[in-house]
């Protein structure tokens, strides 16, 4: 008896021993992960405040330049509105380019925290010491909902007719399953809503470098205006000398990151690389709202025009929650058939 007891302790003894021995390097593979993934959040946060920024500043110059342009030509006005227009340009090509530094940092930041998940759930499987458990789990539960999911799913919406035999555990059942649907087409609303803003404000952006283009151009036709001088600054809007070409107008690109304040879908830079709802809304989306609906989305996709995108998306959403609206009256008109029952 004395032997056979040895002999399990002996055992439990080398598979604890083991078990540590491995855990070192599975817990430093996770500080690894979770060290990755804060710093490409905070980088992500800190090139959020710096477009937001631009933003502020670029829009703050196309008002300047339209004051500008509404006063009496004088040589006066025509240097501050060259200077202006410059000042303009080259902050329109740094929200460019910080712009699409924010999609690869957001892009990078998404793969970094499912990176850290699956280092987490290998470590989980070492069956850490309850603390160390503890501390996982909270960090998995916290990070979860900043990780998108990668499979795309078509929402299919449960039968809405009520059985006038079923009894009240049917009627709970069917009253659960719309419960779970409202709460699928409420996160699309959402999503469909924030990518529509973020399309508005890279419409308002375009439109206003447009404008200050065209501004530029008709200044250039002017005959007081004189030739830019020195060669180093080059022609307005980035162009050389008494060259009309501008610059690209600067595009708004979805943030992705959960912790840097906006969409989690997204990963690219520019209007292509926004909230993954408009790409995915033809699979997701294609039993909840009607075809027409499906095929605003993908013509206005296919545009490449962002206010035209914006305004597919809130036909998209408007249709949603529509729907969200009849699944919440027919919960409600089973649930209350099930009160009734239940009293009789």
């Amino acid at each position: 008896m004395y032997r056979w007891l040895l002999v399990v302790f002996l055992a439990v003894g080398m598979t604890v021993g083991i078990a540590r021995a491995q855990s070192p390097a599975v817990t430093q593979a996770t500080a690894r992960a979770q060290a990755d993934a804060g710093a490409l959040e905070r980088r992500v946060n800190q090139l959020a405040q710096q477009r937001g920024a631009l933003a502020k500043t670029y829009a703050e110059q196309l008002e300047a330049i339209d004051r500008l342009k509404k006063q009496r030509a004088s040589w006066r006005r025509d240097r501050e509105l060259r200077d202006s227009l410059a000042a303009a340009n080259d902050t329109a090509t740094k929200l460019g380019g910080v712009t699409a530094e924010l999609g690869r940092a957001s892009s990078a930041l998404a793969a970094a925290r499912r990176s850290l998940l699956a280092a987490i759930d290998a470590e989980l499987a070492q069956q850490p010491v309850p603390a160390r458990a503890g501390e996982l789990a909270r960090v998995k539960a916290q990070l979860a909902p900043q990780v998108p999911q990668q499979k795309v799913h078509r929402i299919v919406l449960p039968d809405l007719d009520v059985d006038p035999t079923a009894d009240p555990e049917e009627l709970e059942a069917q009253a659960a399953a719309l419960r779970d649907s409202e709460a699928e087409l409420s996160r699309q609303v959402v999503g469909l809503e924030k990518q529509a803003r973020e399309l508005d404000e890279v419409a308002k952006l375009r439109k206003a470098h447009e404008r200050a283009s065209d501004l530029a151009k008709r200044d250039d036709d002017q005959p007081q205006r004189t030739a830019q001088q020195g060669g180093n600054r080059g022609g307005l809007f980035g162009g050389t000398a008494g060259d009309d070409r501008g610059s690209p107008a600067p595009e708004a690109g979805g943030i992705g990151t959960g912790g840097g304040g906006a969409s989690t879908g997204g990963g690219g830079s520019g209007p292509q690389g926004l909230s993954g709802f408009e790409s995915e809304a033809t699979v997701v989306l294609s039993g909840v709202v009607d075809a027409s609906t499906i095929d605003t989305l993908t013509r206005a996709q296919r545009s490449g025009d962002p206010a035209q995108r914006a305004a597919a998306a809130k036909k998209a959403r408007d249709a949603v929650a529509n729907r969200l609206e009849q699944l919440k009256r027919k919960r409600a008109e089973i649930e209350a058939l099930v009160k009734a029952r239940q009293r009789r």
